[in-house]
């Protein structure tokens, strides 16, 4: 008897008794998935001012308004959702990239709102926000062209005895601009910096263009607020030995004559004796090397041609200018006027041929 009990109680009426407990579970289900949950995030926010022409230059989240005590602001939001079980689980998983928000450029100080990230949705709410309130600093935006580019160009590391011969932009029209915060973007610059330490005369490639800050601008307001268009340009570098002028009080002539049957004499007729001021001008190293050279021999001269056309007999009056001379064993050394004599503006020394004839017996 005891056995046809269970047996009743457990299947008699399964039909019935199955029904029941299918809805017993789903009532069961439903209510425990639409159970109120709640969540806690940190959600990442981008501002963005709703002019385009303006540019968000810094923000504070506002501790006191009665003291006006603020905190920086790094675009982090601690958000509390409610809702459903069943949404606030799929939230749970969910990963929630960097949000944008349009920030009005007129109103100094906001608040967020459910709307800025998709809420009220399926159920799910934005109970609190922290901070709530942030301060918004949005100044008009600048643009500026660099002006003179090819003279923003700075060259370093280059070999010793050389000097930067050009140094140009190409195209020639490439322009640079930077844009920012008005009230500071007329204090910013460009340069474009090449380093020659592997190249020895000439460079040709693209550089990076690089900011220039004045000390009192801070660099991370420069760094997220103000763009250089474009980041790098070609540019072309030549470089030349470095030139130098090395002036002589006194340098002695020998004067070259073609072959004569009849001596003759050769007076400047400018000064008494056989030596003149002269500037030479060439490569530094050359130049170097000239110096080396007067000081071994004092009696170094400089060369001047005799017309070949003079006459034998009578002789004649002849001249000569600095850029004629000859010095032999320096290619790259020119000859010019000393200073003193461009002071006293003079074009060219004068020199007479005199034939000496032989006593006679």
């Amino acid at each position: 008897m005891t056995m046809n009990w269970f047996r009743e109680f457990f299947f008699g009426n399964w039909r019935n008794k199955g029904v029941a407990l299918f809805f017993a579970v789903t009532i069961w289900v439903v209510a425990y998935q639409s159970e109120k949950q709640e969540f806690s995030t940190t959600l990442r926010v981008e501002l963005l001012p709703s002019d385009p022409n303006y540019i968000i230059t810094s923000t504070a989240v506002l501790q006191d308004l009665a003291t006006g005590r603020q905190l920086a602001f790094d675009g982090s939001i601690r958000a509390d959702f409610s809702g459903p079980r069943k949404q606030i689980d799929k939230l749970r998983d969910q990963a929630f990239l960097p949000m944008q928000v349009v920030v009005p450029t007129d109103k100094p100080v906001y608040s967020f709102r459910e709307e800025d990230f998709g809420f009220p949705r399926d159920g799910v709410d934005i109970s609190r926000f922290t901070p709530e309130t942030i301060i918004v600093n949005q100044e008009e935006e600048e643009t500026i062209f660099v002006k003179d580019l090819p003279d923003k160009i700075h060259v370093t590391d280059y070999p010793e005895g050389f000097e930067v011969a050009s140094k140009d932009v190409i195209p020639a029209s490439q322009r640079v601009t930077i844009a920012g915060p008005k009230t500071m973007v007329g204090r910013l610059t460009a340069s474009v910096n090449v380093s020659m330490s592997f190249s020895r005369e000439r460079f040709e490639g693209r550089v990076d263009v690089a900011l220039s800050v004045p000390d009192d601008v801070p660099q991370d307001l420069v760094s997220r607020t103000v763009k250089v268009r474009p980041a790098q340009v070609m540019v072309s570098v030549t470089m030349r030995a470095s030139m130098e002028v090395l002036p002589v009080d006194a340098v002695r002539l020998t004067f070259r004559v073609p072959p004569l049957k009849v001596p003759v004499k050769i007076v400047l007729d400018d000064i008494v004796g056989d030596t003149i001021p002269v500037e030479f001008h060439g490569r530094k190293d050359e130049i170097l090397r000239l110096k080396d050279k007067l000081r071994e021999q004092p009696g170094l001269s400089l060369c001047v041609r005799v017309p070949p056309t003079f006459d034998r007999e009578q002789g004649g009056q002849f001249t000569f200018t600095e850029d004629s001379l000859e010095l032999y064993g320096f290619p790259g050394v020119q000859i010019r006027q000393h200073e003193s004599r461009r002071r006293e503006k003079k074009t060219a020394w004068s020199y007479t041929i005199v034939p000496v004839k032989e006593e006679a017996k």
